[in-house]
């Protein structure tokens, strides 16, 4: 009988090993497959066709899978999400893993969601935000621009902006309030994801980290007509 439990507990560790993943991802791998798809939704919906124009001149694009905003008088929230650079060669980098925060006050109540894109169209525009706290809309050198109904009217200024806010809100609140939100490099993220010590400006521009991962989120950025 002994024998028998011994026998019929190693078949059943047996079976939860084969059950388990080959491989759990960890949670920056998770957040490049969640842009990934974040991506290819606001890419091939019809209803913003100029979105799919404008990343296909982009410089660089920050996506942000789920930017949360609640409140109740005093209102905040923010999101990880990830940046991708162009290349000379027309290639999307390896993704630097960036954190937007944001704090807002005034009488609101609710809840809300977003899908969120920094389209990034000039080389200012990437400098600004690739390596130090960027705010937006406080920097007076870089034009921001609006897309979609979910961004403060606030960024409507015109078709020659450095960096266009697109955000698909849903939710309680009338509109995704993005001024004065704070843009980081997340490095612990960064680090973890490729194995070793990094910088924004390795992975961005001179390259020296990719993973194959990030090859599904370039083709995202690059959908068929």
């Amino acid at each position: 009988m002994r024998r028998f439990g011994a026998a019929l507990l190693g078949l059943v560790l047996a079976v939860v090993a084969f059950a388990r993943p080959a491989h759990a991802l960890s949670e920056p791998e998770l957040l490049v497959e969640r842009a990934r798809v974040t991506a290819l939704t606001l890419l091939t919906d019809p209803e913003y066709q100029n979105l799919k124009g404008l990343v296909g001149r982009a410089r660089a694009v920050l996506i942000l899978p789920n930017v949360i905003q609640a409140g109740f008088f005093l209102g905040g929230g923010g999101g990880t999400g990830v940046m991708v650079a162009r290349g000379d060669d027309g290639a999307w980098s390896g993704p630097a893993f960036y954190t937007m925060a944001e704090a807002s006050f005034g009488l609101q109540f609710g809840g809300q969601s977003s899908e969120m894109i920094l389209v990034i169209m000039t080389q200012k525009g990437l400098d600004a935000i690739m390596d130090r706290k960027f705010k937006l809309g406080a920097d007076a050198n870089v034009a921001i621009g609006e897309l979609g109904t979910g961004v403060g009217a606030a960024y409507g200024v015109g078709l020659s902006a450095d960096v266009y806010v697109y955000a698909k809100s849903s939710g309680l609140f009338g509109g995704m309030a993005v001024e004065g939100s704070v843009i980081t490099p997340r490095q612990e993220f960064n680090d973890t994801f490729y194995g070793q010590k990094t910088s924004p400006e390795s992975i961005l521009v001179r390259r020296q980290f990719f993973r194959p991962e990030a090859q599904a989120l370039a083709a995202a950025l690059s959908p068929r007509s």
